[in-house]
């Protein structure tokens, strides 16, 4: 069995592959073969890769537009038996040249690691080179409960052991349009531990046309999203509705006073038991971090519910009823 294939589906990102393509050739780790599925683009994609001599690259293109799910699936079932790891990739990013070295290193040292992304820099001009950036999560424990807010994974950092995959028959589902990773990486946690390295190995290319930034497309996205939330907070034994999970986590609505403090109470209600559930698998500082996360999220639902922050029996409640976050704390953030 070979140890690593690259797979990058494509979709007319001609004006981006090369340096998607470039990066991944001049990796430090160089025994891997890059297999490139091509969505049927109508640009010159094609054109492009035929430009390359280099017998590590596979180029497939598909007969029909199937969007990115069931290329990625096609990807998988072609791969998955014949390689120890798949490295993810895509045309408009861009890879440090030691990403595959390191995560390799890493998940050939810790064997009960299954899944391993990195870090990564979100960009509009990739010519950029920051020295910060937001960070995603690194621990399993911590990765479990952002993936009830965020992906938290840079879907094209990901390297993953392939056997786990096929054992237990992990692909994307194809009936999702924006968020195929997210939903898959909620299913991958069942089946053993994942992490996130802490290095920047990643450039992450901004596109205001992307699946999920277009206006088009953002309505589906947060119904997508609010699906794959609820089926998850079924693993933290708390159930939310999809339609609940869009309401407290995206819809904009005016409330009144009385049904905000109803629809509050059952959130942080939720928020409390989860934090029970979760804090002692958790170390100090992500513990720290997940109060952090579920006050923001109470505090954006306030906002977005157009019920007046300047509002003492609600402050009263709030500070009474969050066990999951020190009052003063609390208090200070509704405050600001």
């Amino acid at each position: 069995m070979k140890k690593l294939a690259v797979l990058l589906p494509t979709y007319n990102a001609a004006p981006y592959i090369r340096e998607s393509i470039d990066s991944v050739l001049n990796q430090s780790f160089g025994n891997f073969d890059l297999y490139i599925y091509d969505d049927f683009s109508t640009d010159n994609t094609e054109e492009i890769i035929s430009q390359y001599k280099d017998q590590r690259i596979f180029y497939r293109k598909n007969i029909a537009n199937l969007g990115i799910a069931k290329s990625l699936n096609k990807g998988l079932d072609e791969l998955l038996p014949h390689y120890e790891f798949i490295a993810r990739m895509d045309a408009d990013d861009w890879s440090y040249p030691n990403r595959f070295e390191k995560q390799l290193e890493f998940l050939d040292k810790n064997k009960e690691i299954i899944l391993c992304g990195t870090q990564g820099y979100w960009l509009q001009d990739m010519r950029q080179n920051p020295v910060s950036g937001w960070e995603y999560p690194t621990n399993h424990e911590y990765i479990n409960c952002c993936l009830l807010f965020t992906a938290s994974f840079g879907h094209s950092s990901v390297i993953f052991r392939s056997d786990n995959f096929q054992k237990n028959n992990l692909r994307y589902n194809e009936t999702i349009n924006t968020c195929e990773d997210w939903d898959l990486w909620t299913r991958v946690v069942k089946t053993g531990q994942v992490a996130n390295l802490p290095d920047f190995f990643m450039k992450y290319r901004i596109l205001e046309n992307s699946n999920h930034r277009s206006p088009l497309n953002l309505k589906k996205h947060f119904e997508e999203r609010s699906t794959i939330i609820s089926g998850f907070w079924t693993y933290s034994h708390i159930t939310l509705s999809s339609e609940q999970v869009y309401e407290y986590y995206y819809q904009i609505s005016q409330l009144s006073k009385s049904d905000f403090i109803t629809k509050i109470k059952l959130l942080v209600d939720v928020f409390n038991s989860f934090y029970v559930y979760n804090a002692n698998s958790l170390v100090t500082a992500d513990r720290k971090k997940l109060s952090y996360l579920l006050s923001r999220r109470i505090l954006d639902y306030w906002k977005r519910s157009k019920v007046s922050r300047i509002d003492p029996q609600i402050w009263l409640f709030l500070i009474k009823a969050v066990k999951f976050e020190n009052k003063f704390k609390l208090l200070k953030s509704i405050i600001k």
